[in-house]
């Protein structure tokens, strides 16, 4: 027999195993086969086949539990989306194998006596609440290998039910293709099913990566309280839903393959996924969780050294054959290398299309994902930046700027952190003649500022042009250069230097800056110049915070704070 869980209320009927399960409305078949799908919701639902022994049952007999408001609220707003029967009788075995969670009820003469119901990912007991006949009893425990009424092992609980699937390798299409399908392909034809099947083939891999980052890793940290849910939430920002977007995508490819696994129109199915709303909620989503990658590995690397109970599950987690030899290191930045692959695959794919408009629909589809992965880098290369000057702050040293009094009352309270930067890297800073000086060099939105290393600081350190100490004048060189009274000359005496002329209240300063090479010392020019140009368009900055648009607020364990 079949136990069905159906909307609203957990509903179950119990009917004889057919090749679908018909006992209900299309409507509520539809919502309890789409919900199976939804991460949110996949938990409360699913078909488990029985292979009881057992005396025919009714199938109007009928259990009603109460499910969670929660629960109802995102069914509710669930798009509906139908199944399969082949999918449904492959996700009735798969379940009944993996022993997900089963919720079943088995009707019989014996008094019924409410007994709590742990559902699966549900912190408190739910009590039945009504009954459509007026007997029944729960299974009792052992009556199946593998079943509990005490809640789900860890085990269960991590298992996704997706994951069944995806733990195969999928099918190739020339494997399933008819042989005279395969002849009557041109070569180009072929070459393009080839492609349209590696997209398939990776989007799989992918799905089931960022599935094993969910249930291997993330859940049980949780469970087992090593991190907190905030903790997690800013490691693994947004990958709820990142997996349900890979896999809508995943099952929209594979439907295209359901006639002889020929696709032949594809470009509709990419333009949804990568263009319009659903393209910007895509960026918008993979530029917040690829931006804290390099944050996340830094503060697991940093956890695993500190704490040796977290330490032990890391490796212990990666010791699984789920992460195939893969450490956590190599796992995280799978959606940053995913997404740099789709513009290439879908150019190919273009490439090989003779209809015109398919063509321009995969194209388009090839430019939206440019657009996507060079948004999400920018998004990298803001935090990385952020990063690098919240570590150049941690460490700045001021106290140099006293011989300049001034300058010290300026910029002794100095917050690197909270401008933006534009670029850094190291220069030979030639104060005189004699003396030069190996700086970092790091241009900001209103400033360029040199700082010296001096073991683990940065120092901002005043210099004199004279060996004669003085106080303040042109002899002082400040190590702080403000952009908009500032401007740029070559040397002609050397390719790979440049000045940057300052003008203040004392006068005109010069620095001679040399960069590492010719390539370098235009790069830095270009740079300024750029950054000179837009200050004088702009003015000087309204409010000295960064312009970060991936920065979040309120969460103390996080990149921005």
């Amino acid at each position: 027999m079949v136990v069905m869980i159906s909307f609203r209320t957990l509903r179950v009927e119990l009917g004889t195993a057919g090749p679908g399960l018909t006992s209900t409305s299309p409507e509520e078949q539809r919502r309890t086969y789409k919900c199976c799908c939804r991460s949110q919701c996949d938990a409360y639902y699913y078909y488990v086949k029985l292979t009881c022994s057992l005396p025919p049952l009714q199938p109007t007999q009928i259990l009603r539990v109460q499910i969670p408001h929660n629960v109802s609220f995102e069914l509710d707003r669930t798009r509906p989306d139908l199944l399969s029967e082949e999918q449904q009788r492959k996700f009735v075995q798969d379940v009944q194998l993996a022993q997900a969670p089963e919720i079943i009820f088995i009707l019989s003469p014996i008094p019924f006596i409410p007994i709590p119901l742990y559902l699966p990912h549900s912190s408190s007991p739910v009590l039945l609440s009504s009954i459509s006949v007026d007997e029944g009893v729960l299974l009792p425990e052992g009556v199946l290998p593998g079943l509990s009424l005490s809640g789900p092992t860890p085990q269960q609980e991590e298992q996704d039910p997706r994951l069944l699937e995806l733990e195969q390798d999928p099918p190739n299409w020339r494997e399933h293709t008819p042989p005279d399908t395969l002849k009557d392909l041109s070569k180009k034809e072929t070459k393009r099913q080839e492609v349209i099947n590696e997209l398939f083939a990776t989007e799989h891999a992918h799905v089931r990566m960022l599935s094993v980052l969910q249930t291997v890793f993330w859940k049980p940290l949780e469970r087992e309280e090593l991190m907190t849910a905030t903790e997690l939430a800013t490691i693994f920002p947004s990958l709820d839903e990142i997996i349900d977007m890979h896999y809508a995508f995943y099952e929209h490819l594979k439907k295209l393959r359901q006639h002889n696994f020929i696709v032949k129109a594809i470009g509709t199915t990419l333009l949804n996924r990568f263009g319009g709303t659903e393209g910007e909620w895509f960026q918008k989503l993979t530029s917040r969780f690829c931006s804290h990658q390099t944050w996340a590995l830094e503060q697991l690397k940093m956890r695993q050294k500190k704490d040796p109970r977290f330490n032990s599950f890391i490796l212990e987690a990666e010791s699984r054959p789920q992460c195939r030899r893969l450490q956590l290191k190599d796992i995280i930045p799978t959606e940053m290398q995913r997404l740099t692959k789709y513009p290439l695959l879908l150019e190919n794919i273009a490439k090989c299309t003779e209809d015109t408009l398919e063509k321009e629909s995969i194209q388009q589809s090839a430019e939206c994902c440019r657009k996507i992965l060079n948004h999400v880098n920018e998004e990298v290369k803001q935090m990385e930046n952020l990063l690098t000057l919240k570590d150049y702050q941690r460490r700045l040293d001021t106290s140099g700027l006293k011989p300049s009094n001034e300058l010290y009352l300026e910029y002794k309270y100095l917050d690197l952190a909270q401008r933006r930067m534009i670029y850094e890297g190291p220069l030979t800073w030639r104060v005189t003649k004699e003396k030069t000086l190996e700086v970092q060099c790091v241009l900001l939105g209103d400033l360029l500022v040199l700082l010296q290393k001096q073991d683990d600081k940065m120092v901002l350190k005043c210099q004199s042009k004279s060996n004669i100490a003085v106080q303040e004048g042109k002899q002082m060189l400040s190590p702080i250069i403000k952009l908009d009274s500032a401007f740029l000359r070559e040397v002609a005496t050397d390719r790979k230097a440049f000045y940057v002329i300052f003008t203040w209240d004392s006068g005109a300063q010069i620095y001679e800056l040399v960069a590492q090479s010719v390539g370098e010392r235009k790069n830095w020019t270009d740079v300024i110049k750029m950054a000179v140009d837009e200050l004088k368009k702009t003015g000087p900055p309204s409010d000295l915070k960064r312009g970060n648009s991936i920065l979040t607020g309120g969460n103390p364990y996080s990149p921005t704070t």
